[in-house]
């Protein structure tokens, strides 16, 4: 009659739960939930802010009615969106779409703080003993930052400013050419890839405006770790743009079991049908995660291979990854756009922030360098200050 849709952080009384919708009918076409909106247009919502969408950490629930009537919807109107980002807001929205139904308001059953008249609640996972594999240490994992010539002068002092100069994490800059800037920092290294990997790194082809290289230079990186960085419980892989939060990685990856092939980030979907199941990847731009086994398993495979230089690394690796059969798994902390683009809400229910990614700048086209850095570094400062705590770098 009902279905009730909940996260692993949810707690549910189910008397309370039977009792709320024993009032309601089932024959109704009715979508209960605790409702979000957008305050702006957000990337992950293809810019489109009308309606609303359940918090899911609360909870939501579908009548058996409306669950039908979306099983024939689709018999008539397949899904045709490639790309899912927030599963929970394509849902809503579809069924404004075909049904014409709107999220109904039960703050009251479905809560993210305990209260009486709650049927479900949040519940913050907790991270003691989460492996059982005892702590993390910070010589347990390496941090690659992905780069190319063309940034070096806008985006390396950014990152060493933030957080790489002061990290306790082994930091290596990876590029398809030398750096002449100054690098400080007890635990912060460069590296140029060009001369051990050649065409796969090629600096005619990354240095143009559309940039290319992408999966084969995602390839060269993880053979370089594999090999001058070997045996570490997790590899990082981050871009040049990414705003990282060590303490907060190290916390989070403590939860996971450094034993097993984990590949972890915020995850996207790409080409899930009715019939056909697609492939989840993490985005690189808000940072991803992999134990040594899932490194071993992806470097071992004869068909995890880039079909062109210029491929969508995180694409082919979520693809390759799900061939292998390891583990995908979304982390919340892990941001792959602006704090703009998602609610206030989930950030600080869902912590720690471990990453944020590119500046969050708008600034006119005839902007100069000058006047694009002061931006980009406020702005980087000011999400510090905000989301992420006291023992992060606020340069």
């Amino acid at each position: 009659k009902w279905l009730l849709f909940i996260e692993p952080t949810s707690t549910v009384d189910f008397e309370k739960l039977s009792r709320a919708l024993g009032v309601l009918d089932s024959e109704d076409e009715i979508f209960l939930g605790k409702p979000l909106s957008d305050a702006q247009p957000s990337i992950l919502h293809h810019y489109d802010n009308e309606g609303t969408y359940p918090q899911v950490l609360a909870g939501f629930v579908l009548s058996g009615a409306l669950a039908r009537g979306l099983g024939e919807a689709l018999k008539k109107n397949p899904l045709i969106n490639n790309q899912q980002i927030e599963p929970v807001w394509e849902l809503s929205k579809w069924i404004r779409q075909e049904r014409g139904v709107a999220l109904t308001d039960r703050s009251d059953l479905f809560c993210t703080e305990e209260k009486e008249t709650c049927v479900t609640h949040f519940q913050p996972a907790s991270v003691a003993g989460a492996t059982g594999e005892g702590s993390l240490f910070p010589a347990d994992v390496v941090i690659a930052v992905k780069t190319v010539s063309h940034f070096h002068s806008s985006r390396i002092s950014l990152v060493r400013d933030f957080w790489a100069k002061t990290s306790p994490v082994e930091v290596i800059i990876l590029s398809n050419a030398p750096y002449e800037g100054n690098l400080e920092g007890d635990h912060l290294m460069f590296r140029d890839l060009s001369p051990e990997f050649g065409d796969w790194v090629d600096p005619a082809k990354e240095s143009t405006k559309q940039g290319s290289g992408h999966c084969s230079k995602m390839m060269a990186i993880l053979q370089y770790l594999s090999r001058h960085v070997p045996s570490r419980k997790w590899y990082v892989v981050v871009d040049d743009d990414t705003l990282l939060n060590v303490p907060a990685l190290l916390k989070t990856l403590e939860k996971h079991s450094p034993s097993k092939a984990l590949y972890l980030g915020e995850r996207y979907g790409w080409g899930h049908r009715e019939t056909i199941s697609g492939n989840n990847y993490i985005t690189t731009g808000g940072g991803m995660a992999m134990t040594q086994p899932a490194l071993e398993k992806v470097l071992s495979c004869n068909g995890c291979r880039c079909r062109a230089p210029d491929v969508p690394d995180d694409m082919s690796l979520g693809s390759w990854f799900t061939s292998l059969g390891v583990p995908i798994l979304n982390e919340p902390g892990f941001h792959q756009s602006e704090p703009d683009n998602y609610h206030p809400e989930v950030v600080r229910l869902t912590g720690p922030v471990v990453s944020f990614h590119r500046f969050g700048t708008r600034l006119p086209a005839s902007a100069s360098e000058k006047e694009k850095k002061k931006a980009q570094r406020k702005n980087w400062r000011d999400w510090v200050n905000r989301y992420f705590s006291s023992s992060s770098s606020s340069s």
